[in-house]
């Protein structure tokens, strides 16, 4: 049962006992992502955010994942919640393990992805702190995971499906050339093992509150392993948007306060970042808003001097900088 309508999502709550029959419910479905259907939920004088994993992406390429990942989602929720109770993360009310749902509470009204905000061209030099803050707590704060649960987090079955598969992978079968180079970013992905790695840390996933602190959402992806995965990943969508934006002096002051303020550690970050940068162009899951075949090149170029370890001794600021 998949929750593709608005009525279906009325349905599902109160069989669920969730809201009563006359209860005046408001459901507004909430776009953005490829892997669940999302739902808001106004009723009475609260506001929830329900979530349901698809097996197939809505992407044009054939790309699957475990439904289960759903489940994790939220086990990272409640884990990263007791080990950094004062981060800004969703609280989960409703879980549901057999149609992988769950329901959270909603961030306030009017919020914006900063994502939404960077692309109508404002930069904020503070949002781009509170997002290294979050992301700093997340990698040296989570060791205090109870061991446990540390190790169901170690297996890695979600992010091999919902990234190396459709990014690393993928780029080999059209690059066999740096196959090599690709397969060595891959092992330092998967057995350099050392902290909870969020996974899908991008603009599109922070909500920007009034008060401008940041609710970080989506952790399907979330697993037990190398930090540098979110540092890149950040990083090439803030390049990505650099490039599209055409505001290189603005995007690099942000690029420049995010690694000023991430306070971990990590090594090899350049080739990982060309790697974002490559997948975002030819993986199973291109960024949309890029359609420039000469810009997309320069892109590319970039990307796989990067992942050969071209510039590889140079401070990464420089190296991203040295693109504008």
């Amino acid at each position: 049962m998949i929750l593709d309508r608005k009525e279906e999502v009325i349905k599902y709550l109160k069989q669920e006992g969730l809201i009563k029959e006359n209860d005046d419910a408001k459901v507004e479905h909430l776009s953005g992502g490829v892997s669940c259907r999302v739902w808001k939920i106004y009723v009475n004088n609260d506001r929830w955010v329900i979530k349901q994993a698809l097996e197939k992406l809505d992407v044009k390429a054939d790309w699957f994942s475990d439904v289960e990942r759903i489940h994790r989602e939220h086990e990272a929720m409640k884990q990263l919640e007791l080990v950094i109770p004062n981060c800004n993360i969703p609280k989960i009310l409703h879980v549901d393990y057999v149609k992988h749902i769950y329901l959270m509470n909603c961030a306030e009204e009017g919020v914006q992805t900063w994502k939404d905000i960077l692309m109508s061209g404002i930069f904020n030099a503070d949002t781009a702190k509170s997002a290294a803050d979050i992301l700093s707590q997340i990698h040296l704060l989570s060791h205090k995971i109870d061991e446990k649960v540390k190790a169901d987090f170690s297996d890695q079955k979600y992010f091999i499906q919902l990234r190396i598969d459709p990014f690393h992978r993928f780029l080999i079968n059209i690059y066999p050339e740096l196959s090599e180079e690709i397969n060595g970013l891959i092992v330092e992905l998967t057995e350099q093992k050392t902290c909870l790695v969020h996974g899908d840390f991008s603009p599109k996933n922070m909500l920007v509150e009034k008060s401008g602190s940041i609710v970080l959402i989506d952790y399907e992806v979330a697993h037990w392993g190398n930090p540098v995965f979110d540092l890149a990943y950040c990083l090439g969508h803030l390049m990505l948007k650099t490039w599209y934006l055409k505001k290189p002096h603005k995007m690099l002051e942000l690029i420049s306060v995010f690694i000023a303020n991430y306070k971990g550690q990590v090594s090899n970050l350049l080739p990982h970042l060309g790697l974002m940068l490559l997948a975002r162009m030819d993986g199973k899951s291109p960024v949309n808003y890029i359609q420039d075949e000469k810009l997309k090149q320069i892109i590319r170029n970039t990307a796989i001097n990067w992942i050969r370890g071209v510039d590889s001794e140079m401070n990464v600021l420089n190296a991203i900088t040295k693109q504008f």
